[in-house]
């Protein structure tokens, strides 16, 4: 299984921007690249969303394993 690259997939997101912004000749290049970053940002969201459930379930247990921390 392929570890996941929040870096990687931001560079590869910046990519495709700067290639959208030099322009493709061919409008189906660019509705595929636009896919593409819709894509790699949806990978990235999911990401984020189950990192932040992580860190709040590690700080709710902290919290409640260890009353005397406010």
């Amino acid at each position: 299984m392929e570890s996941f690259s929040l870096e990687q997939k931001l560079s590869e997101l910046r990519e495709l921007v700067e290639k959208m912004n030099q322009g493709v000749s061919n409008f189906d290049s660019q509705v595929a690249l636009f896919q593409k970053g819709t894509s790699l940002i949806e990978e990235c969201r999911k990401y984020l969303d189950q990192s932040e459930m992580k860190i709040q379930q590690l700080i709710d247990g902290k919290i409640k394993n260890d009353p005397t921390d406010f």
